[in-house]
């Protein structure tokens, strides 16, 4: 009997909890089935499915608005330009060649203002140009180093260590000083052809060059290598002579101290042998009370001097 009242008691229970299957709901809708869900959110999904399209669109949008805003603000104009490793040269004369101020740190091109001050500079062995973001500017060069000034008839040349061909502009040290009838026999360097033969250039009646004006330095010149070899070799054989002699014909040599000039060719093949010539030369000479104007040594076979 009382399992039987609890068994009752149960399924009452139930039937006030759980309402009747066609029951309709109270509040007047219809709870939806898996499946219509499933519909449901897979519409909601196509309607608001973004493509690649749309996205790639989207993206170059955004960038191009990002390029105007940048292009149009002033923060990306160059408005100073920073040059570094100068020596001899200002400033101020680097950056009348170079007209980038004002100019959009995105139009600027580094290899053009590199080309135009290595042409308006031939002194400059190396030139950097490097920019910055926002609008930074900034040129590193690296200067050639006179040592020899090639003081010819017609202008004043300076001569490097590696003897390339340089304007005289600047303050520059104490330099060895050649005295020449004539511009230096020279080499045209160019990185763009490398010819198979080199040609050295002399100066020719025909052929005479203006070294006052930048345009002989334009294309990189480099004097002859045996000539420089030489003109150093001599100067380290005389340390004290600080001014050195060149004639086209008759090569270097040296202006002796008693006032007379003294020659020993375009090399210094066989120098010990030569100076010893000149001064059994010369010891002659003062014997026969002979006052030279020039002694000439080039030839072993054939020395001579002049005395007019």
């Amino acid at each position: 009997m009382n399992r039987e009242s609890q068994d009752s008691i149960h399924q009452a229970s139930r039937r006030v909890v759980e309402p009747p299957a066609n029951q309709p709901p109270r509040n007047g809708f219809t709870p939806l089935t898996d499946s219509a869900n499933e519909e449901i959110t897979g519409a909601i999904k196509r309607r608001f499915k973004v493509g690649w399209r749309v996205l790639s669109l989207l993206i170059v949008g955004i960038l191009s608005y990002a390029l105007l805003a940048a292009w149009r603000s002033p923060e990306y104009r160059i408005t100073t330009v920073k040059v570094t490793g100068l020596q001899r040269l200002t400033e101020a004369e680097v950056l009348a060649k170079v007209s980038a101020v004002g100019m959009h740190s995105f139009a600027v091109i580094p290899e053009k203002i590199r080309a135009e001050i290595a042409a308006a500079f031939p002194e400059f062995r190396d030139v950097t140009v490097k920019v910055g973001i926002p609008a930074s500017l900034e040129i590193r060069v690296v200067e050639r180093q006179p040592m020899i000034a090639w003081q010819s008839k017609t202008a004043l040349i300076w001569v490097d260590s590696e003897g390339y061909l340089i304007p005289p502009r600047g303050a520059a040290g104490e330099m060895l000083i050649i005295q020449a009838d004539s511009l230096p026999a020279y080499q045209l360097k160019s990185s763009i052809v490398e010819l198979s033969t080199t040609k050295v250039f002399r100066d020719k009646p025909y052929f005479k060059p203006s070294p006052s004006a930048l345009a002989f330095f334009a294309l990189p010149k480099q004097i002859d290598g045996t000539l420089l070899t030489a003109a150093l070799q001599l100067n380290a054989w005389m340390p004290n002579e600080k001014i050195l002699l060149y004639q086209k014909q008759r090569g270097l040599g040296w202006k002796d101290t008693r006032g007379w000039d003294v020659f020993i060719g375009q090399k210094l093949e066989g120098i010990n042998d030569k100076m010893v010539m000149y001064e059994t030369i010369v010891r002659e000479l003062e014997k026969q009370g002979i006052s030279p104007t020039l002694v000439s040594v080039e030839f072993h076979h054939a020395p001579y001097y002049r005395t007019d």
